[in-house]
């Protein structure tokens, strides 16, 4: 069985990280779905952005929640992946739910928050995705418990996946109990013995992120769901010459 080629960050090896053309560069390439981050704007909008701070994909600095969606637009993206292609812009949810309804992807959710503190991250995300009928493509992913269990409360019957570096069997179970789907790991915690677990408890893994070939290539034999990576491409080429 192939494994699922998941775009982490659209493809974030080629073209900035978390944009609309490194999201259509990725399904160009092939890549069977999108990992993507969110977060809330000042004004409670959600944008499509991993870092706390803008200062290391814009020009300007401090925490993304300081800024309104408006205020946003005044920072293009100034990453060095930038360079030679048109203009990008902090999207938002919104933005990419329009590109992606019509398109025959998968799309992993990442909610980026503290996990501690109801700050409406999860109810924002649900109400933007209501107004889409792609529910049964969507992964919510966190690494705080608190996020899956809120996002639930707003969307029982959305896909879930732990976030994880790594994993044993309690941490299997604590996962189960939440009532998620999968357990996102992180490649350097993934064994056989983990895979084995995670299969008795009707668990899937998709694993990140992957980039460098050989690797790919064993765990793409592995009985996993799904590989996270910067480089669909690569992925794509492997699977295709099996």
């Amino acid at each position: 069985m192939r494994r699922l080629n998941i775009a982490h960050r659209g493809f974030s090896g080629r073209y900035p990280e978390n944009t609309l053309v490194a999201f259509e560069r990725a399904y160009e390439a092939g890549a069977d779905g999108m990992e993507l981050d969110v977060r809330l704007t000042k004004d409670k909008e959600v944008v499509i952005f991993h870092d706390e701070t803008i200062d290391r994909m814009t020009g300007g600095t401090g925490k993304l929640n300081d800024y309104t969606l408006i205020d946003l637009e005044s920072y293009p993206i100034t990453h060095p992946l930038q360079e030679n292609i048109k203009q990008q812009y902090i999207p938002t949810l919104s933005d990419y739910l329009i590109w992606a309804e019509n398109k025959h992807i998968l799309t992993n959710i990442e909610l980026k928050s503290e996990g501690v503190e109801d700050n409406d991250l999860e109810q924002k995300v649900a109400e933007a995705l209501r107004k889409f009928n792609i529910e049964e493509t969507i992964i919510i992913s966190s690494f705080h418990q608190k996020n899956i269990e809120r996002i639930k409360q707003f969307m029982p019957t959305v896909k879930t996946g732990l976030l994880l570096f790594e994993c044993d069997e309690p941490t299997i179970q604590r996962a189960k109990d939440l009532g998620a789907e999968f357990i996102h790991l992180k490649a350097s915690g993934l064994n056989a013995q983990i895979i084995q677990l995670a299969n008795e408890y009707g668990m899937s893994i998709n694993v990140w992120t992957v980039n460098e070939s050989e690797e790919l290539k064993k765990i793409n034999n592995l009985d996993i769901e799904g590989i996270i990576t910067d480089h669909p491409d690569r992925l794509k080429k492997i699977q295709f010459n099996r």
